[in-house]
């Protein structure tokens, strides 16, 4: 059982760009990890090709966009969340080895060896570095000990710490239970201090892997991972059906063909292009559909290692918060299956053909090709339907009922949320008259460029409670606790407006904040104004 785990250790401690143990390890938004400096190489290169705005995943081929558009290869790769637990991992064979060097020491380019180890942070120490440690007040109440008590696997992870990705440098010491998120002390001043239950975090592990959820995350991974593997074998039996239906089809073709040679050739020639390029178009479905799959079973496989790696040889802190992001990445497996299952369809290749007496007066109508699609249902019983989540709706004001004069300008609010949430649409109000049509434009922005555009004209008779739904082309995802702006410019007839507002707004579990946007010139504001609703759905 050993000798399993370590292989896993092995596989996520190497970098797959430099196949060398990992230095400084990053990680994308898919979870795989590579050496900063690898990452930066790779996203160089991407630039001189002109990939600006986004690049793949060099394992699985996700697509990672730029953070921001004027980041550079090597702010990009600095940027990058390091992974604590392979870092930790890392650390541990260090410590493990045959010869135990100072790590303090080796952090200033310098050699000493090792005699004694701090189990808060996992350091080998030399005796000046000891010393020095113990002096620190950070440091004095760590617990060092002789580097020959070092027997066992006991304290090896204790260090395993997370940063908060928010506020530098802090620990994440603290578990808001009402938002499932591990938080840091500054986090849980500013933005839980109204919530129900807030754990420290190793009391929020303890309870978390006592209730079995790793081992059902393990089990969701690997039925989603049986599901991905059925399809890539479904998909392959149709490849060998569609290069047989070729072949066969190819054989056909050629028979027919062998008696008109002389008179048919252009024909023949122009029918084999036609062949070649519905069975191209089929392999290239067929092709992609396994290339997605197959990158998918790399992200599960990697995600499993990540697991097994993590609950054998990681704190019950870093279980928890490796589960919480896996947990994300599980929901968005089953939902890329989900949808891509439905798109999957089966090809025949039909070639018609007549007598040949027939043929020679009917060759140019009466031999073609085609393809015979339809859809194929897999029948994929372990992941189950995702079903999408309802919308609802949020409403910032009290009242609706003042006049609002226009003017084509930009009528703006800021918001925040308390939980990622899918922004399907904003509450507009209408014209004051009921009856009037008008000109809207919304946006939803960020502080750095628009997520969203639509314009539409609105006709006032439509209205609901004097308000109407504008919906987006498709939902705009907002992460937590991030800044967003709502950008609506109306053109026509004074609209009805809202008062009462509240800064304040708690619906179906999101807890909504408003202020006033820095895009805003024609007065709406987290009391008054326009923008009165939000539609939105919660991600499952």
């Amino acid at each position: 059982m050993a000798t399993s785990i370590d292989s896993h250790v092995v596989d996520i401690t190497t970098c797959a760009i430099c196949l060398e143990k990992l230095n400084v390890p990053k990680y994308l938004p898919c979870l795989h990890t590579f050496c900063e400096s690898c990452i930066q190489t790779y996203i160089s290169s991407k630039f001189e090709k002109g990939h600006k705005q986004s690049i793949e995943c060099p394992v699985c081929r996700t697509n990672v966009n730029t953070p921001n558009e004027n980041y550079s290869s090597e702010e990009w790769a600095k940027g990058l969340p390091l992974n604590f637990l392979i870092a930790g991992l890392l650390q541990r064979e260090k410590i493990q080895s045959s010869q135990k060097h100072c790590m303090v020491c080796e952090r200033m380019e310098k050699k000493s060896d090792a005699i004694s180890i701090c189990f808060d942070c996992s350091d080998l120490l030399c005796g000046n570095c000891c010393k020095h440690h113990k002096a620190n007040k950070y440091t004095t109440d760590h617990e060092i000990n002789p580097i020959e008590q070092l027997t066992s696997d006991s304290h090896l992870l204790k260090s395993f710490k997370n940063k908060c990705s928010e506020h530098k440098g802090k620990d994440l010491e603290l578990y808001c239970v009402d938002h499932e998120i591990p938080c840091c002390s500054m986090c849980v001043s500013i933005y839980h201090r109204k919530c129900e239950k807030v754990l420290s975090i190793e009391d929020a592990a303890r309870e978390y892997n006592g209730a079995e959820k790793v081992k059902d995350l393990r089990t969701q991974l690997e039925k989603v991972e049986d599901d991905i593997k059925d399809i890539i074998k479904d998909r392959q039996s149709a490849m060998d059906k569609l290069e047989s239906q070729y072949r066969d089809q190819k054989k056909k073709l050629d028979n027919v063909f062998s008696e008109l040679v002389s008179k048919i050739n252009d024909l023949k020639d122009r029918r084999e292009t036609e062949l070649l390029k519905i069975y191209n178009e089929a392999k290239e479905d067929i092709d992609m559909i396994q290339l997605i799959f197959s990158n998918k079973k790399k992200n599960i496989e990697n995600e499993k290692q990540i697991l097994e790696a993590c609950t054998s040889k990681a704190s019950d802190v870093q279980v928890l918060v490796e589960v919480q992001r896996l947990k994300q990445h599980l929901q968005e497996h089953k939902t890329m299956i989900q949808s891509k299952a439905v798109e999957i369809v089966d090809y025949n290749i039909l070639l018609q053909s007549e007598n040949i007496s027939d043929l020679l007066a009917r060759a140019e109508s009466s031999c073609k090709i085609s393809m015979d699609k339809k859809n194929h249902i897999l029948d994929i019983i372990r992941t189950g339907s995702t079903k999408l989540s309802e919308v609802y709706s949020c409403n910032r004001f009290e009242l609706i009922a003042g006049a609002w004069t226009v003017n084509g300008k930009n009528d703006a609010i800021c918001f925040r949320v308390s939980k990622e949430i899918e922004l399907c649409g904003i509450l507009s109000c209408v014209c004051k008259d009921g009856v009037s049509t008008y000109k809207l434009t919304a946006s939803v922005k960020d502080d750095s460029e628009d997520l969203v555009v639509v314009s539409d004209t609105i006709d006032s008779k439509f209205a609901k409670n004097k308000r109407v739904e504008i919906h987006f082309p498709k939902p705009v995802k907002i992460l937590a606790y991030k800044k967003y702006h709502v950008v609506v410019v109306i053109e026509g007839p004074d609209c009805y407006s809202g008062s009462n507002g509240k800064t304040k707004v708690n619906s179906n579990g999101v807890r909504f904040t408003f202020e006033k946007s820095q895009f805003d010139n024609n007065g709406t504001s987290t009391t008054v104004g326009q923008i009165p609703g939000f539609l939105f759905r919660i991600p499952r």
